[in-house]
């Protein structure tokens, strides 16, 4: 997470069955936690976007798994941007 943004990494690209829903219809909800947001999904586009989407994703999980540098750099990011009550 970034501020209000959920980021995710799609190793199958576009071709992903939850990416392609994503797409058809991008108002989504996630649970955080205990906490269930209402949110958009998008594909990003933003190079500086993706760059960050990236690094975030590769910071929290290869420490567990050395493995993920070329998921990393091949997989399709995708933001959520989450609508918080209140």
């Amino acid at each position: 997470m970034e501020g209000d943004r959920l980021y995710l990494l799609s190793g199958g690209r576009d071709r992903s069955d939850w990416v392609k829903n994503l797409i058809a219809d991008p108002a989504v909800e996630v649970r955080v936690g205990e906490e269930t947001f209402a949110a958009t999904a998008r594909v990003v586009e933003d190079s500086d976007e993706d760059a960050l989407a990236r690094r975030l994703l590769l910071e929290k999980y290869s420490p567990r798994n050395s493995g993920l540098s070329g998921w990393g750099k091949s997989s399709l990011p995708i933001a959520l941007d989450l609508r918080r009550n209140g």
